[in-house]
């Protein structure tokens, strides 16, 4: 018997999630924004987590950004933002959980966004996965980050 996994995590650039058209405005790549919709949320409030990143988080900084969908909470999406001190390629994590009926798609597009990217850092995937357990467990945070001992906070946001 075939588990369908319902939780993925990926280790990518920030970057490999945007294309720049217009040079200066990062846009979504179609297969983050099929899956942002997917999932049920706003790709606007996913695509100012851009400025979020490299405008607003010093280097040794960077906090956990949850989105969970009110009408699906199984349907999950959460960045850590965390910039550490010696990354120079804008490494952050990325979580997903989702619902029975859309792991198919979802998880063919996260595959396909994963064999894209330039920084091919790390991906997972199953029923349950215990990092995504710890970025979403509450009584985690503030978390210190031993590096650079930087509390980061988990924001989240039900959209």
């Amino acid at each position: 018997m075939l588990i369908d996994s319902r939780q993925f995590r990926l280790v990518i650039s920030l970057t490999d999630l945007f294309h720049w058209p217009d040079d200066d405005v990062p846009v979504l790549l179609d297969d983050w924004r099929r899956a942002i919709e997917l999932l049920g949320f706003d790709e606007v409030e996913i695509t100012a987590l851009y400025d979020v990143y490299f405008d607003g988080t010093p280097i040794g900084q960077g906090d956990v950004h949850a989105f969970i969908n009110k009408a699906q909470p199984e349907n999950t999406l959460i960045f850590d933002l965390y910039r550490g001190l010696t990354d120079q390629l804008d490494i952050i994590a990325v979580a997903i959980s989702v619902s029975g009926e859309r792991i198919t798609q979802i998880k063919s597009l996260l595959r396909q966004v994963f064999d894209l990217a330039s920084c091919q850092i790390h991906y997972e995937e199953g029923s349950f996965l215990q990092a995504f357990k710890e970025m979403t467990n509450v009584e985690g945070y503030p978390k210190v980050i031993r590096e650079s001992a930087y509390h980061q906070q988990l924001l989240i946001k039900h959209c």
